[in-house]
C-alpha cells in the first residue's frame, strides 16, 4: 500500500480506502468483520462508513481492535443511507443523538472525518455548527466534509466550513470537475474520490464490439481494431480488470489524497488493493482521452 498527505494536516491516508455500505453489510457483520479485517492486513488505514447506525459502527470497531486506534482514519456520515440529506435531517437534535451513538456507544472513541451532503451541507445553523465547533475542541471529531458533485463543490468551498471535499471521480469527469477539485485544494482542502467505476462500463457486452472479443476459450478476435477509438480496451487490456484500470486511472490523479473502493469479498479487496503498486500501462491515459473525446463528438 501506498499513503498520501492527507491536506496540509500532517496524516497520511492510504492511497485506497475502504467504503462501507450499511445497506449492504449492515445485516451481515460477519463479512464486515472479514473485510475489515483484510483491509488491515492491505495497508488500508482509511475507513468510510454511510451510515450512524450505532449497531453497525460497533460491528466495525470489534473489527478495528486489533490495531491502535490512533493508526486509522475513521470517516462517517452525518446521516443515514436512507435519509435525504437536508436541512431538517442535520437539525441539532436529531443530529446530535446520531453523533452521541457514533462517538459514545459504537467504541469508535471520536471521529476523524464527519461528511454532511447537499443540499444541506451549506444550510447548517449556527447552534448545528456550534455544536460540532464543541465537539472538535473536545477532539471528538477532527475534520468536517462536504458532499457533492460539480455544482456543489464551489459552494461548498465557499461556505468556508468544510475542510475535505468528497466527490465521485472517473474516467469521464469532466474538466469543469477537475477545476473545482483544483480549486478546493488551493484553498488548503483535501479531495477524497469515490465511485471510480462507472456502471455502463462494467459489462463486456456493453462495451465491446461483437468483432473484437475474444473466443470463448481464449481464441483470437476476428476483429481486435473493431474497438479502437472506444471503452473497449476496459476490457481487453492484458493482466488488467475493467475495474482495476478505472482504479489505477483514478490513483494517476495528484489531487486526491484518496480513493474509496467498494469490495464485495476479501479476494475483491486484495485485488483492488493491488493496484497502487502496479504501474498503469502507457497506452491507458491516451486510449481514456480518445474514447471521451469519440463519446462527445457523437453527442455533439
Amino acid at each position: 500500500m501506498r499513503y498520501r498527505p492527507f491536506g496540509r494536516s500532517g496524516l497520511a491516508l492510504s492511497t485506497i480506502g475502504l467504503r462501507l455500505s450499511f445497506d449492504k453489510l449492515g445485516g451481515n457483520p460477519a463479512l464486515l468483520h472479514k473485510l475489515i479485517i483484510s483491509g488491515l492486513e492491505n495497508g488500508i488505514n482509511t475507513y468510510h462508513f454511510d451510515s450512524t447506525d450505532t449497531a453497525f459502527l460497533q460491528s466495525a470497531a470489534d473489527a478495528f481492535s486489533v490495531v491502535d486506534r490512533k493508526l486509522l482514519f475513521v470517516s462517517v456520515n452525518a446521516h443515514n443511507s436512507h435519509q435525504v440529506p437536508d436541512r431538517n435531517t442535520y437539525a441539532l437534535p436529531p443530529l446530535k443523538e446520531r453523533l452521541r451513538g457514533v462517538v459514545k456507544d459504537s467504541g469508535l472513541m471520536w471521529i476523524d472525518l464527519l461528511n454532511f451532503a447537499q443540499p444541506g451541507a451549506t444550510s447548517l445553523s449556527d447552534d448545528c455548527l456550534n455544536f460540532l465547533l464543541s465537539l472538535q475542541k473536545s477532539k471528538m471529531l477532527r475534520y468536517l466534509g462536504g458532499i457533492g458533485e460539480t455544482d456543489d463543490i464551489a459552494d461548498l468551498i465557499e461556505s468556508g466550513e468544510f475542510n475535505v471535499i468528497m466527490t465521485s471521480f472517473d474516467i469521464d469527469s469532466s474538466w469543469d470537475k477537475r477545476r473545482r477539485i483544483d480549486d478546493a485544494m488551493t484553498r488548503n482542502m483535501a479531495v477524497i474520490a469515490a465511485d471510480f467505476f462507472p456502471e455502463m462500463y462494467r459489462k463486456e457486452s456493453d462495451v465491446v464490439p461483437k468483432a473484437a472479443r475474444r473466443g470463448f476459450f481464449g481464441g483470437k478476435a476476428k476483429n481486435p481494431l473493431a474497438g479502437a477509438g472506444t471503452h473497449a480496451f476496459l476490457h481487453l487490456t492484458p493482466d488488467w480488470s475493467p475495474e482495476q484500470l478505472c482504479l489505477g486511472y483514478a490513483l494517476s490523479q495528484p489531487s486526491m489524497s484518496c480513493i474509496l473502493i467498494d469490495a464485495e469479498s476479501p479476494e475483491h479487496l486484495e485485488s483492488l488493493a493491488d493496484v497502487p503498486e502496479r504501474h498503469l500501462p502507457s497506452s491507458v491515459p491516451a486510449q481514456i482521452e480518445m474514447a471521451r473525446f469519440n463519446e462527445q463528438s457523437k453527442a455533439g
